[in-house]
């Protein structure tokens, strides 16, 4: 049984070692995004008048959706149509304009995150990959076990020699199953929603779970009167704080505000209000009565990104997350890298400069 593990560890690895790689490492440096990314920011939320000037700014740059400023990314984010965007100051100027993800680091490593540059199908790739690395981890333990006296702590491998590598992976992997396994699970349960409703599906019943996801009914959006638009949020979540504005796709779509209450881990929350253009609600989903099983999918991104909302340890969990995205980049490589220097012969091998 463990030869049979070891195969399939070792094949399966040849092959999506390098896709969790790419998947650990991008990952890594989005946790740390507010950090690095290079726009002057003020971190703060942005007041009633900025906005609503905010909201005119960006509906004259024609955009689908804007993201307003918060105490961690302090500039608001317009999203433009064709994968553009603006980065906006909380007084509604343009700091920078991007017309494609491939304009900006930090728009390239969401959608290699999220998508592997691939679109929707790179997005099921994604998930099936964190299945893979969950997958790793279970054989992993198991073919450790025999050997576990001979456990040692190494960051990287004492030499790139394939026993040396060899150690260091089996070793590393062990210290960092499980924050692989949180970060894989969350991310594939995100991702895979067939898999999502199987696993918490159960937490709630199908009729609930239906009128909880239930469209909204059809509405003339018409021209948007802010003001009232905003006034009419404030009203029915009194509490919640305006976190995204979205424009109609269709003239039978209502405006769109998404915002975070209190209780929400979720940055960007998933109380959602639909409006027409004179402030009139369509339909409204206050996300903390939401039924248990919604609940359990709106944590998934807030603990896969280490970003929770009013919660004092999200920094402990960006670290830890840090740790398994960097340990997944050396595992997912070094792997790659010894078993296919194992098949290529040593002449290719020099030749080559491996």
């Amino acid at each position: 049984m463990r030869a049979g593990l070891g195969l399939i560890h070792r094949w399966l690895g040849a092959f999506v070692g390098l896709g969790l790689a790419v998947l650990g490492l991008s990952g890594t440096l989005l946790l740390w995004k507010p950090f690095w990314v290079n726009v002057a920011q003020v971190p703060r939320r942005a007041t009633e008048a900025e906005t609503l000037r905010l909201v005119d700014v960006a509906q004259t740059l024609g955009a689908t959706h804007v993201t307003l400023p918060s105490a961690e990314f302090g500039v608001a984010q317009a999203g433009l149509p064709g994968g553009g965007g603006a980065y906006l100051s909380h007084d509604g100027q343009l700091l920078t304009r991007w017309t494609s993800v491939w304009d900006r680091p930090e728009t390239f490593l969401f959608d290699l995150h999220h998508h592997l540059l691939m679109g929707h199908d790179g997005e099921i790739i994604s998930g099936w990959l964190g299945l893979a690395a969950i997958l790793f981890v279970i054989t992993g333990l198991i073919l450790w076990w025999p050997t576990r006296r001979t456990f040692k702590w190494r960051a990287v491998p004492s030499r790139l020699s394939r026993p040396a590598i060899i150690r260091h992976h089996r070793d590393i992997g062990v210290l960092l199953a499980l924050p692989i396994l949180f970060t894989a699970a969350t991310g594939a349960l995100m991702v895979l929603k067939p898999l999502s409703n199987a696993v918490l599906g159960a937490l709630s019943s199908t009729q609930a779970m239906e009128e909880w996801q239930a469209k909204p009914p059809a509405a003339t959006a018409g021209t948007a009167d802010w003001p009232r638009v905003l006034a009419s949020f404030r009203k029915e979540f009194p509490q919640a704080e305006a976190r995204i504005v979205i424009w109609p796709k269709k003239e039978a779509d209502a405006f769109q505000i998404r915002g975070r209450q209190p209780s929400e881990w979720h940055p960007n929350g998933r109380t959602v209000l639909w409006l027409d253009g004179s402030g009139g609600v369509v339909a409204a989903r206050d996300a903390p009565a939401a039924p248990l099983a919604a609940r359990a999918q709106q944590a998934l991104y807030p603990l896969h990104s280490a970003r929770m909302a009013g919660s004092s340890t999200a920094l402990y969990l960006r670290i830890i997350l840090t740790l398994a995205g960097l340990g997944l980049t050396l595992l997912g490589s070094l792997a790659v890298m010894s078993f296919w220097r194992e098949r290529i012969p040593r002449e290719k091998r020099q030749l080559a400069g491996i």
